[in-house]
């Protein structure tokens, strides 16, 4: 597989988004739509990096706080928008609270559709970045129970319409992973990321 560059990556997201199609293919059956307007901004980051020649991003498992409405889930760094910042610096400053890594303007590469999360009443504003340096995780243990890294490779040539039971039975559409099953708002901001970065 080839190398994802950071000019690419920028190109590829600048075009015209494939947006709520992606995010449907990846809807559990009892998933409502509801107006956006309706719900509290956050922002979530995908981090691109290099290991051992091979381009990864990084998962959280949440820590089991009970102020968190997302604790245990699998998902990507991020969090609440505060008042004062823009999205992106949501997602910068979550990213750095939640797993320890800085990351520069110049290593945005842009950003994905928005996605409302129903159940627990958020619009989440996903953006993307690519660095070429050396990362080192330091989650916070608060927050963080665990960083897991997913294979860029791996995602790009997941197969299209994998599901998967959880532990109380129901079935949901999602991403099988060699590391861990992601479903809900993460894996829909996951495939649209798929088919967008598919393509190079």
């Amino acid at each position: 597989m080839k190398v994802l560059t950071a000019n690419a990556l920028k190109i590829m997201l600048s075009r015209p988004l494939p947006g709520a199609a992606s995010h449907r293919a990846m809807w559990p059956e009892d998933r409502e739509d509801i107006p956006l307007e309706d719900l509290y901004p956050a922002a979530t980051m995908i981090l691109i990096y290099t290991r051992d020649g091979r381009q990864y991003f990084p998962l959280i498992r949440r820590s089991d706080r009970e102020n968190d409405a997302h604790r245990g889930q699998i998902g990507l760094p991020g969090g609440h928008h505060e008042a004062g910042e823009s999205y992106l610096e949501t997602a910068i400053r979550e990213t750095e609270e939640e797993i320890g890594v800085k990351i520069k303007a110049h290593e945005i590469a842009g950003k994905l559709s928005p996605l409302a999360i129903t159940r627990s009443g958020f619009i989440v504003y996903p953006f993307v970045a690519l660095t070429e340096e050396a990362i080192t995780f330091k989650p916070d243990p608060v927050e963080v129970d665990k960083v897991i890294p997913v294979s860029l490779e791996e995602l790009i040539r997941h197969p299209e319409n994998k599901t998967f039971k959880l532990e109380n039975g129901r079935e949901v559409p999602g991403f099988l992973f060699s590391q861990v099953n992601v479903w809900g708002a993460t894996a829909m901001i996951l495939n649209e990321f798929r088919i967008v970065s598919g393509e190079f």
